[in-house]
């Protein structure tokens, strides 16, 4: 019988080891899914703060769009009359390679970009978010966009149809020729929000408008 008592002890023993395994589990496994909620929550957060900093953007684009002021840089209001290709606007293209960065923290251009993002705090940003963008015209000067010569007396060359093909194009990316997509006198513009926040979150949205 006293043996039979200690085996049972035993059993008793093993029993509340393997629940104790489980119970471990389960909340590692709690604590991984309240994670990656958590994380998607700030993602989206992200998100929505980079949809209203583009918003911020296009604004900007459209109280200026008369007059000569798109003509030019405006550093200081993160606008660019150039396309800019040389610039790793993501710092994933060459992430090894800091000197073709945008300047997203003001902390000094980098010598093969020359860009600085700039802070904007529209509405629809979530608290605790930073956001900044850059706008860049798609031509490769300065200068009026419908003139044949830049301001500096190049060719002026903005993004539009492919000059070899035959007819429109809804191509976005550095491809210039002296024809918009649609036909019409438009100038076309690209805008990159980075969205920075809570738990090291970067995010990026890119957005090309027509005006």
């Amino acid at each position: 019988m006293k043996q039979q008592r200690g085996i049972s002890l035993i059993v008793v023993l093993i029993g509340l080891l393997i629940i104790s395994f489980a119970a471990v589990a389960l909340l590692r496994s709690t604590d991984t899914s309240t994670l990656v909620a958590g994380n998607l929550t700030f993602k989206k957060a992200a998100l929505a703060s980079g949809d209203a900093g583009t918003e911020a953007a296009i604004k900007w684009l459209s109280d200026n769009a008369a007059g000569n002021t798109l003509f030019s840089d405006g550093g200081a209001k993160g606008y660019y009359a150039t396309s800019r290709d040389a610039c790793d606007l993501t710092g994933s293209r060459t992430p090894d390679q800091a000197n073709d960065d945008v300047d997203w923290r003001e902390a000094g251009a980098q010598a093969n970009c020359n860009m600085v993002g700039v802070k904007t705090t529209p509405a629809g940003v979530e608290g605790g978010y930073t956001v900044r963008y850059v706008i860049n015209r798609m031509c490769n000067a300065e200068g009026d966009p419908t003139s044949a010569l830049s301001a500096s007396g190049t060719a002026m060359i903005c993004s539009g149809a492919d000059a070899a093909g035959g007819g429109a194009s809804t191509q976005v990316g550095p491809t210039y020729a002296r024809r918009p997509f649609s036909g019409s006198a438009q100038a076309y513009y690209r805008i990159t929000t980075q969205v920075t926040g809570p738990r090291d979150t970067v995010r990026y949205v890119q957005a090309f408008v027509a005006m």
